[in-house]
């Protein structure tokens, strides 16, 4: 198996050499042939402004995406508090008890804290909504 991995991307390789040594001939032997005044290329005006828009709003795009995931990273952290304390609550109060109603208190209690822990993630999920959508070109 490592050596079918590894021929694979030694062809790879050889592939990506070739196909750039090939690119690289012909590109040298274009340039020699056209040593006459070559054409200058330059971009138009709205190409231009389209770009800086379109880099404007990836920007923009970034930036609610990093605010999104905070506010995601901070939901999940207070679930996460949430189901410890939960969690540590019941461990305390079944050492304490000592019947075994006091047992199924502590386990409905817990069971009642983890529920309402799991309807505030779930409320904050949908108020957080969806991702930002990526700008197109």
């Amino acid at each position: 198996v490592k050596m079918k991995k590894l021929s694979k991307k030694l062809s790879k390789k050889l592939v990506v050499a070739t196909a750039a040594v090939l690119v690289l001939s012909n590109g040298a032997s274009v340039a020699l042939a056209d040593d006459a005044a070559s054409p200058t290329t330059t971009v138009p005006k709205a190409a231009k402004s389209k770009n800086t828009e379109y880099a404007t709003a990836l920007a923009n795009y970034r930036a609610e995406v990093k605010e999104y995931n905070e506010a995601k990273k901070a939901i999940f952290k207070t679930f996460q508090d949430a189901t410890k304390a939960a969690n540590a609550t019941r461990k305390s109060a079944r050492e304490a008890a000592t019947t075994d109603q006091a047992k199924k208190d502590a386990m409905t209690a817990f069971q009642s804290a983890m529920s309402a822990a799991t309807s505030a993630r779930v409320a904050a999920l949908a108020a957080l909504g969806n991702p930002p959508n990526k700008p197109t070109r």
